[in-house]
């Protein structure tokens, strides 16, 4: 996760290890989730959200993922949205590098 300003450059960058993850969606989940609470905790501004699962970008705008096996991270994701303007936007695979 990279948090950054406006100007691009980085304000925090964190990474952390899931131990048990089902598919590459809950993995995506687990880093968006963790990556809004950090962006709440270390800025006042709207947060631009990016990601190349379209499907978890999805979880933010819906309850497409509420009855599923994902429905507590949706849940909790959803309650940080609250706090915030969370702005969603998706990228190109190519796109999801950290080596800047």
């Amino acid at each position: 996760m990279i948090l950054r300003r406006t100007d691009g450059s980085v304000i925090l960058a964190a990474y952390s290890c899931i131990f048990n993850c089902n598919d590459a969606l809950e993995a995506e989940i687990h880093a968006l989730m963790q990556g809004m609470a950090l962006a709440i905790q270390h800025s006042e501004l709207p947060v631009i959200v990016r990601s190349d699962s379209s499907e978890a970008l999805l979880a933010l705008k819906g309850d497409n993922l509420s009855r599923s096996t994902y429905g507590h991270l949706v849940a909790e994701i959803q309650f940080l949205m609250g706090e915030r303007e969370f702005i969603p936007s998706k990228i190109k695979r190519d796109q999801n590098r950290v080596a800047d």
